[in-house]
């Protein structure tokens, strides 16, 4: 355990029942990650047999909250404990990453309803999202393995932790600003911004679903939710993001985008951001010459949106051109960081571009067409992660 003493003084003398002079000597533990806390990750995950099937260390350090469900299990429990410079060395057995190889997650379609030209060992996706790879093809059928490719092999982790924000000093704020994709780009790139997500928000339905959402029917507004550390950036400063990225005296609309999930919005989490807002909102006022319609009211009933619409422009949106969420970045970029294979990003989360895994965003071998869905695996889809999101 790392020790840091802080206020040391020359001239401090010690005394029967501690220290006099004009500061004190305090010696204090640093507290290691945990749950709910944020970190960044260095990290390189090696098989048994000693091959590496992942690494950070030629890209930016892999960040998420610890225990959000974001990364496999085991990952999760690798790094709590650390410290920030800490490193360890982490065997993973299967079920704490991605389980063991299910049987029954190999099955067989009729070659009439499977694209041309497969092969043994492409990639394949499913009409409901789930990816699977090829495991035989013969004149009758296609035979589909849904099985992750690390399913049933224990993982090896050498990580070190490079960044932990306390969860006690993490907030969150959550604007309203049209379509969310665009929105979330923005605030992606703002310096002090550790994460966003998009979701609905303030609306009536229990649990949402996007094209619920779009019909204007559920009351919930499309949002992007940041969370930041306001020891690097201010709420102020998010706000003047807000106000520079949309137009705030259209009614629910922004551009073509028109019904009331397109409204323009401030849903604050605390009684200091609600008065923030709203002198915030008076302060722009001056800058437009038709009135401002930007609601401002506490959050309600906000649901997390699927997750192929999280970091959409990041990781290449409609037409498969990534965006740069770099914190320098002001332009789109098709430059963008090859994502980790230790997030909980199963086969079945269909946020993945032409039913690419994780392991494999940069083969060519992806096929365009979806596959149908077999009955037994239409109702609910076994997510490849069995931490579950």
């Amino acid at each position: 355990m790392a020790l840091r003493a802080a206020g040391a003084r020359l001239g401090a003398r010690p005394l029967a029942n501690g220290w006099s002079g004009r500061r004190a000597l305090a010696v204090r533990a640093q507290a290691g990650a945990k749950s709910g806390d944020y970190v960044q990750v260095h990290y390189t995950g090696t098989l048994d047999d000693g091959s590496v099937f992942d690494s950070s260390r030629e890209r930016e350090p892999l960040d998420f909250i610890i225990g959000a469900g974001k990364v496999i299990k085991g990952f999760d429990t690798a790094v709590s404990g650390l410290v920030e410079g800490g490193k360890r060395k982490q065997r993973i057995e299967p079920k704490e990453a991605y389980g063991e190889k299910d049987p029954n997650a190999v099955i067989s379609v009729p070659i009439s309803q499977a694209p041309a030209g497969l092969e043994a060992g492409m990639k394949v996706q499913l009409s409901n999202g789930m990816v699977a790879a090829v495991a035989k093809v013969d004149k009758e059928s296609v035979t589909l393995d849904l099985n992750h490719e690390l399913a049933g092999q224990a993982l090896t982790f050498d990580v070190e932790l490079m960044k932990l924000v306390p969860s006690e000093r993490l907030q969150k704020a959550t604007f309203a600003a049209g379509c969310f994709w665009g929105p979330e780009l923005a605030f992606q790139r703002v310096p002090g911004v550790l994460s966003t997500e998009v979701g609905y928000s303030n609306g009536e339905a229990k649990d949402p679903t996007y094209e619920e959402v779009c019909e204007g029917t559920t009351g919930h507004a499309e949002v992007v939710q940041v969370l930041y550390d306001p020891a690097d950036v201010s709420y102020d400063r998010l706000l003047e993001e807000f106000w520079g990225r949309h137009n705030p005296t259209q009614l629910n609309r922004q551009g073509n985008d028109v019904g009331t999930q397109y409204r323009s919005a401030i849903f604050t989490h605390t009684p200091e951001q609600l008065e923030a807002a709203n002198k915030s909102k008076a302060a722009f006022q001056a800058k437009f010459k038709d009135p401002i319609v930007t609601v401002v009211e506490p959050i309600n009933n906000y649901h997390s949106a699927e997750p192929y619409h999280q970091q959409y422009l990041a990781r290449g949106g409609r037409f498969g051109r990534p965006q740069s969420a770099n914190k320098a970045a002001t332009t789109p970029s098709a430059a963008t960081a090859k994502r980790p294979a230790v997030r909980a990003a199963p086969r079945d989360d269909p946020s993945w571009p032409r039913g690419r895994t994780c392991l494999e965003e940069n083969a060519q071998d992806c096929k365009q067409g979806h596959l149908p869905t077999p009955n037994h695996v239409t109702t609910e889809p076994q997510s490849r992660n069995r931490a579950g999101r």
